[in-house]
């Protein structure tokens, strides 16, 4: 039942024959939210100019899959006004996130993608401006920390070109080839247009990482968006994740191997036209142990032992070369 329950799911029109109780049970939605999904935020128009930036397709074609083939749209068509982790996460997120922006100038300008109706924002060190971006208005609206650009939208639509381009120069052909494939990313086609470049200083993405399909172009946004040789990025998550979303490259990794697959995305996915790179200063793994306890009711208990779920996290910067 539930192989043919999944396979019905992969087209938003066969979906909506499933039940309620079976969909909720599998995906957290019902037929009455599908037709809630979320449209774009409103913003100005994109720029003409801005820095371009060099992608470097570094995934496999199986690499970037996952279970779900529906469009995200469906998934987040309403809500999830839950916590994603447990408090010593939350805790631990909030005490980088004050380190980090007490190295910066003043009140920093945060950037949180990914982001939902909570950023995890430390209380003694805030943000002079917080920018959202996430995948729901309605949980982008109840975030008590933004003060400007809240952006809906999705990075892993298959049909834009920049992605259409990665998917088709995936990098097994090109090692079969023996070849690498850069591809040109110009100001029509960034990501978040609306941002200027240069205008953030920290960017934050809390357990988001696990779903991007295309997260060299990820990348290559932020870069642009990062102040040069100050801005930092806060890549953070645990061992939890909506299984049918993630990407093959993170469900085939424990969290060592995800630290490494963060920091080689960091690193290598894009550069800059000017040459800006991201450097990693720093990796953080506490609790990554439990994470390997396979069984539901051993990890639970090791969590409840050891203190709660395991705190992952890669810092890089931006710098000019």
């Amino acid at each position: 039942i539930l192989v043919s329950c999944a396979s019905a799911l992969s087209s938003p029109a066969s979906s909506n024959a499933l039940p309620d109780d079976i969909r909720q049970a599998l995906f957290g939605r019902t037929s009455s939210n599908l037709d809630k999904v979320p449209k774009e935020s409103s913003s100005p128009a994109r720029p003409l100019t801005g820095t371009g930036y060099q992608i470097n397709p570094l995934l496999s074609t199986e690499d970037r899959s996952r279970n779900a083939d529906a469009p995200d749209e469906y998934f987040y068509s309403s809500p999830f006004i839950v916590q994603h982790n447990d408090g010593v996460f939350r805790d631990k997120l909030r005490e980088l996130y004050e380190r980090v922006f007490s190295s910066t100038n003043g009140g920093p300008v945060f950037l949180d993608l990914g982001s939902s109706w909570v950023s995890h924002l430390p209380t003694s060190k805030r943000p002079k401006e917080v920018w959202l971006h996430g995948m729901n208005s309605e949980e982008l609206e109840r975030n008590p920390d933004g003060t400007g650009y809240r952006i809906v939208r999705s990075f892993n639509d298959p049909h834009d070109s920049i992605n259409a381009a990665l998917l088709s120069s995936a990098a097994d052909k090109q090692k079969a080839a023996g070849t690498s494939s850069r591809i040109q990313v110009s100001p029509s086609e960034f990501l978040l247009g609306e941002i200027p470049d240069d205008s953030v200083d920290v960017i934050g993405a809390c357990a988001c990482f696990q779903y991007w399909r295309f997260p060299e172009r990820v990348v290559g946004e932020s870069l642009r968006l990062l102040k040069p040789n100050t801005g930092q990025m806060v890549i953070s998550f645990s061992d939890r994740m909506f299984e049918s979303k993630a990407v093959g490259a993170w469900k085939s990794n424990n969290c060592s191997e995800r630290i490494q697959y963060v920091s080689r995305m960091l690193e290598q996915g894009a550069t800059l036209d000017d040459g800006c790179k991201f450097v990693v200063e720093e990796t953080i793994m506490e609790g990554a142990t439990i994470a390997a306890l396979t069984m539901p009711f051993t990890k639970a208990l090791g969590k409840r032992m050891m203190g709660g779920d395991p705190f992952v996290a890669v810092v890089a910067r931006k710098i000019s070369i």
